[in-house]
């Protein structure tokens, strides 16, 4: 225990703990996402849980801006109604064999934990030191028994997730409520709370009934303004000195009876005030810690703090409404607490309270929980694919509406309720969007409940604590905090993907070392915990692939990669029970608090290299042996899987293509290129990428795509449709094209609009414009472009989409062609838009186009079959193009 400008953050070890408990009254989304998230995350934390108090919670969604949860998503946020303030502070992070415990004064907020003057208690359990397991076990029944009430997926989160993989929490000792318990420290602690059969005041009083109090100290920002706690302890202790030390920016004791019991004395003249200010550059730091310390007469010191202010509303004097408080009480038998935090109350610094200027405050009861009292409470709502589940409590008797909010907390859905039920299932229509909020209105459109942030269940699925994902997710986590290139460590478990237990998965398997091996079962393997969603519908399977797809959470990852830099504006903090100031002193990058370096060698930027051309290779060798392998499949249609392996592909060449870094080697500076725009057709270069893996894909994609039952698998496959089509255009067009390379462009991009678009005119027209947006808003995002970009855009849009018209047409039209000459490019169902090299008078076509496999001999893609002697094709019918 000791008061110190110190984050509670850097107690937190690497890779000790998956999960975590965080209990708050007020709570700031910059704060808690930019900086504890990613602190959290770094050390490899993974099951993130908040309960805040249910009030502040639903003020804070008045002033919602869009932006909560989107810095840095995957954590619950739980509100908690009680009759008064929720108010705890814990942090309890749970490990395989570890746990740390902290509980303090510290809302989850900029000031709480950087800049304010808090006070922690922290405790370390580990299966091989159990010296702290008591008190581990009387703070384990508080936070199992909040969990207790939780609806949702949370309950599982807090509960079972936990225990499952922190098996030391089913060995604790049995301990009594608030009892005295042994540490590893020499004091003991009791760890208290209000409850509905006692309080933290009562309890204490009962440590301390036999004992001869000579002087009693106070510290805290808030007092009541006629001082009834003080003025308990004088009637109870009428022999002890009472001090009390006050800070004017909080709410001080202005209206209480004066005796010449109390001395008063200013926070910033109490001796660890000044310490810190000389070691900190903030000299507008504010008290927020609430400590209350005896002495006995024979020595012995008690000291109780954390979350209770020295108000009965917080200590839970009789008769008042108790808020929900967590304090500790430690017994020293040799004394000397105070020196050990550095307070020093000198007798020369006391002051008369009519020295302090009382500052107007409104209080919490006005400033927020009048605000926010509803009839309905939302607890939860958790959208599961196209399913939004809410949990409520409160009644409601007449018909309601169900209103869903965008991200720009904007009205755009409801839906009518004539029964209220404690938890409602609402299917939406796939064509709704994105939505972020939801709240319940009566017929007149006025509010009956608070407003909720929607969390997606299976995106807090993937923060489940498996062992089997935790490389997978440390790496995510890392990327997220700035080391970028990490991703292509992430690239080898895309590689890897057995998700569609398919032809494609089992040759890709046949490459991998016998340690991995198919265990011969038809599911996806349960990577995540999905044991508390009950399925609606009987696509288990398709719904568990989703969830399931490791190359689906690379291809996330790659995406945020490219993603634009997202707004960070902070919203206006709502300054209740704190002061909020600067950011606090950590960065929240890393444990050891520098700005991410990369020391940069060749060794380390050809490993890199090697990791992504490692892919490239996988999925080249993967396609053609679809394609023309010996034990190629019939009539094979590409999988969701496929697909996003295909995304992650033009994610990798949209990234890395033409990308350079700077490295010294022998007192020169050189540079590497990690994709190139080179001349050749390997697929270490972005030509060679697109001419093979482009081109094999949709070769690959003549007979369609896998069809899928469930609506929101067929969804996802439309989604990657769309984003692979805009991609590959993409790539294709920043690229530098020799004239002899054209016809390779050509039928690239026409297959592409073939395969991955429309095939009708109607449907190509009606769609073109959202095509463009796309197309121009990802060449936006490059970051290395060739010179030839904006003419191959132009010829795209002005040569290749009139001709793809033209085509379209005919083919309605059944207006086929029977004539054509070298150099034209030409349509044939089911080889698609190929390049002619030769035609003879009978219909004979050597054809050309990426797809095909390379002929050594002729150099060129124009083996349609992997038949050693190659045949021409005759043709009696295609379709010209004007290209």
């Amino acid at each position: 225990m000791a008061l110190e400008r110190e984050n509670i953050l850097t107690l937190i070890g690497s890779r000790r703990y998956h999960s975590c408990i965080l209990t708050t009254f007020s709570f700031d989304f910059y704060f808690f996402e930019m900086k504890a998230m990613k602190w959290l995350r770094s050390c490899g934390v993974r099951n993130i849980n908040v309960f805040i108090d249910g009030y502040y919670y639903s003020e804070l969604m008045r002033q919602a801006t869009g932006e909560e949860m989107q810095l840095t998503a995957g954590y619950s946020l739980y509100p908690v109604f009680q009759n008064s303030v929720f108010h705890p502070k814990i942090w309890m992070l749970f490990g395989d064999k570890e746990g740390l415990l902290i509980v303090g004064s510290g809302n989850l907020t900029n000031s709480g934990n950087g800049n304010n003057d808090e006070i922690w208690g922290a405790y370390h359990f580990d299966i091989r030191s159990t010296e702290n397991a008591p008190i581990f076990s009387s703070a384990w029944n508080y936070l199992s028994m909040l969990s207790s009430t939780v609806k949702g997926q949370m309950n599982e989160k807090t509960t079972r997730w936990i225990i499952e993989h922190s098996k030391w929490l089913n060995e604790l000792p049995a301990v009594k409520p608030f009892e005295f318990l042994n540490t590893s420290q020499k004091e003991k602690v009791a760890f208290l709370f209000n409850s509905e059969t006692s309080s933290i005041w009562n309890e204490l009083l009962k440590h301390i009934s036999n004992e001869k109090i000579v002087e009693i100290t106070t510290i805290s920002p808030f007092y009541d303004s006629k001082g009834k706690v003080l003025q308990e302890l004088k009637n109870l202790f009428p022999k002890a000195d009472i001090n009390v030390v006050l800070e004017e920016s909080g709410f001080i004791p202005s209206a209480m009876d004066l005796s010449k019991t109390f001395s008063f004395y200013d926070w910033c003249n109490a001796g660890i005030s000044r310490v810190q200010y000389s070691k900190s550059d903030n000299s507008n730091s504010k008290l927020h810690g609430k400590i209350i310390h005896i002495k006995t007469k024979d020595g012995k010191e008690f000291c109780l703090f954390g979350s209770a202010n020295i108000t009965p509303e917080g200590l839970a004097l009789a008769g008042k409404n108790a808020n929900a408080e967590v304090s500790l009480l430690i017994r020293s038998e040799k004394g000397g607490l105070l020196n050990k935090l550095g307070i020093k109350l000198k007798v020369g610094n006391k002051k008369q309270l009519s020295d302090f200027t009382s500052t107007a405050h409104k209080s919490i009861y006005e400033t927020i929980i009048k605000n926010n009292k509803f009839q309905v409470q939302l607890l939860s709502a958790e959208l599961i694919y196209d399913e939004l589940t809410i949990h409520l409590n409160g009644n409601f008797s007449e018909p309601f509406k169900f209103m869903l909010f965008d991200k720009e907390n904007r009205y755009f859905h409801s839906q009518t309720f004539s029964k209220f039920e404690q938890e409602l299932k609402v299917k939406l229509n796939a064509e709704l969007g994105s939505f972020q909020y939801v709240q319940l209105a009566n017929m007149e459109d006025e509010f009956v409940s608070n407003k909720l942030l929607v969390s997606d269940y299976f995106h807090l699925a993937k923060t489940h604590p498996n062992p089997k994902t935790e490389d997978i997710e440390m790496i995510y986590s890392e990327i997220q905090n700035g080391e970028l290139s990490k991703v292509l460590d992430l690239l080898h478990y895309a590689i890897i993907d057995e998700t569609e237990n398919e032809e494609s998965a089992s040759i890709l398997n046949s490459r991998k070392t016998t340690d991995a091996k198919r265990d011969g079962n038809n599911e996806p393997e349960k990577l995540y915990d999905l044991s508390s969603y009950k399925p609606i519908e009987h696509s288990a399977y398709e719904k568990s692939l989703l969830l399931s797809s490791l190359s689906l959470r690379v291809l996330d990852v790659l995406k945020f990669i490219h993603s634009k830099s997202l707004s960070i504006n902070r919203q206006i903090d709502i300054s209740i029970d704190e002061q909020e100031e600067n950011l606090g002193n950590i960065d929240g990058n890393e444990k050891n608090e520098v700005k991410i370096v990369r020391n940069l060698s060749f060794a380390l930027l050809k490993s890199e290299k090697r990791k992504l051309t490692s892919y490239f290779d996988n999925l080249y060798y993967n396609q053609q042996e679809l394609l023309y392998g010996n034990n190629r499949p019939q009539n094979y249609k590409p999988t969701l899987t496929d697909l996003t392996k295909y995304l992650i592909t033009l994610e990798l060449i949209l990234e890395y293509g033409g990308k350079t870094e700077k490295y010294d080697e022998q007192e020169k500076q050189h540079f590497f290129s990690y994709l190139p725009f080179s001349n050749n057709y390997d697929n270490n270069n972005v030509k060679g990428c697109c001419l093979n893996l482009i081109g094999d894909f949709l070769m690959l994609a003549r007979t369609g795509f896998k069809e899928y039952e469930f609506d929101y698998t067929k969804k996802k496959v439309e989604e990657l449709k769309a984003d692979a089509l805009g991609n590959t255009i993409v790539c294709l067009i920043n690229n530098y094209w020799k004239d002899g390379e054209m016809h390779y462009f050509f039928s690239m991009l026409l297959n592409t609009l073939h395969y991955l678009g429309w095939k009708n005119i109607d449907d190509f027209e009606n769609n073109f414009d959202d095509l463009q947006i796309k197309i121009n808003l990802r060449i936006s995002d490059l970051k290395q472009r060739t010179k030839g970009l904006e003419q191959n855009l132009m010829v795209f849009y002005y040569k290749v989409c009139p001709a793809f018209k033209k085509v379209m047409k005919q083919l309605a039209e059944k207006n086929f062609d029977t004539l054509a000459v070298q150099g034209q490019i030409i349509y044939k169902s089911p080889w698609g838009y190929s390049y002619v090299q030769s035609v003879n008078k009978i219909n004979d076509f050597t054809l050309v186009r990426p797809g095909f496999m390379w002929d050594d001999v002729k150099e060129d893609y124009i083996k349609h079959s992997p038949d050693e002697i190659y045949l021409p094709l005759r043709l009696s019918s295609f379709i010209c193009t004007d290209l």
